[in-house]
């Protein structure tokens, strides 16, 4: 592009200044709206997945259910034909024995960091005339700190040497049962099986699901409450890239013969749900282009028609086709750049504001707690490549049909 050309479409963006701010605008309008969007959602997305892998083993090793045949019993022998059976099969919950032996199994995987047997199952706390349903999760808190990001979820108390009536409870649960440290709490196993347990430590993790159905008390006394004598129900592994969860709990299960499920299948949907969004947002930054490109193109047109004696006196005195056309190509990408940036300002106001929105709730749907939202670099870049391409697309045509214009014909326009 040669100087005078530049100088040119300089010249016209600042003495069509109410053109130019269309343009810019329409730019600029686009620009936050890709950004803003994606920002705010995949800010939730991030925090939800980061908390959730931060709060559960990246892998879960448990034997597969066992499904078992019962007594048939027939009500009605006269018609074999139409037997109707009840209870015909039940499912139980297979425990694993030798837990220590599956530890030395794993070990050698690659990608492994740390591994830690649990005891889990259902059950009731009671405090008072409050109950709750929760889920009962006992571990070795010295060995469980290696997988999960207990210790520093830990807001209140301890969890380490949890003794055998030591428990630690998620503070939303607390909240609901009026209780805090050293208060005493009864909870009641599965099979019927009730302890009295001291709270010596409360936690928040930020997510609902943990922070208020989620309880931890030592390995041996839920091994107890749970009635496993000295088995585990599961083993939980912590690996060095969370994205390959899916194939090492593959070999995990090549190795073991036991079920091993990721943190990636058991999120399945909100990952899912997360592929779809984006598909979603592609979409509409279509539509937002097409409709920023709609308006720069008739912005040129009439530019192009107001200017078009400059023009012949330019093709008049020597410039070229690919001149002219340079020269409202450069006058598109130079709006399209200053709007670009201010699509950077809006989305960046945008958010700030929706940030203050948040601020005066507490909590959402699957959190109890309020992600940080930043602006998203990766739909920033996208923006600037949407923006320059649909500045360039749309004034393209028109810079053409301004080059083809005959110098006599557009003088005496």
């Amino acid at each position: 592009m040669k100087f005078y050309e530049f100088f040119i479409a300089w010249r016209y963006i600042t003495a069509n200044i109410k053109q130019s701010f269309i343009i810019a605008g329409a730019v600029a309008i686009g620009v936050s709206i890709i950004i803003f969007v994606p920002s705010i959602n995949l800010s939730f997305f991030n925090d939800l997945i980061d908390r959730t892998v931060a709060s559960a083993p990246h892998v879960n090793i448990t034997k597969e259910i066992d499904t078992f045949q019962r007594d048939i019993r027939v009500l009605d022998r006269k018609f074999k034909e139409n037997l109707l059976l009840i209870d015909q099969t039940q499912t139980r919950r297979r425990d694993i024995s030798s837990y220590r032996g599956v530890l030395q199994e794993i070990t050698p995987i690659s990608g492994i960091i740390a591994a830690a047997p649990f005891a889990s199952g259902q059950g009731i706390i009671v405090r008072g005339a409050e109950e709750r349903g929760v889920s009962i999760r006992g571990i070795i808190p010295e060995i469980e700190v290696n997988i999960i990001n207990i210790q520093d979820d830990i807001i209140r108390g301890r969890i380490q040497n949890l003794g055998t009536t030591d428990i630690v409870i998620g503070v939303e649960l607390a909240e609901e049962l009026n209780v805090d440290l050293e208060d005493r709490v009864t909870l009641t196993g599965p099979r019927g099986i009730a302890r009295t347990f001291r709270i010596v430590g409360i936690f928040s993790t930020g997510l609902r699901g943990p922070d208020e159905g989620q309880v931890y008390i030592g390995l041996n006394s839920a091994q107890q409450l749970l009635d496993l004598g000295n088995d585990v129900t599961g083993i939980g592994v912590k690996v060095n890239d969370i994205y390959m969860a899916d194939q090492i709990a593959a070999r995990i299960e090549n190795v073991t013969g036991l079920d091993a499920t990721s943190w990636i299948e058991d999120n399945r949907q909100i990952i899912e749900q997360v592929a779809r969004f984006r598909l979603i947002i592609g979409f509409i930054n279509f539509l937002i282009i097409f409709a920023a490109a709609s308006s720069i193109t008739s912005v040129f047109i009439l530019l192009i028609s107001s200017k078009s004696k400059e023009i012949g006196i330019l093709k008049s005195m020597g410039a070229k086709n690919l001149s002219i056309m340079s020269v409202f190509l450069t006058q598109a990408m130079i709006s399209s750049v200053v709007g670009y940036l201010g699509g950077i300002v809006g989305a960046k106001l945008l958010i700030s504001w929706y940030s203050y929105i948040l601020s005066t709730t507490t909590e959402t749907f699957l959190t109890t707690e309020l992600p940080e939202l930043t602006l998203n670099t990766q739909y920033a870049l996208i923006a600037l490549f949407y923006s320059m391409l649909a500045s360039f697309l749309a004034s393209i045509i028109p810079a053409y049909q301004a080059a083809r214009l005959k110098p006599v014909e557009a003088i005496n326009a």
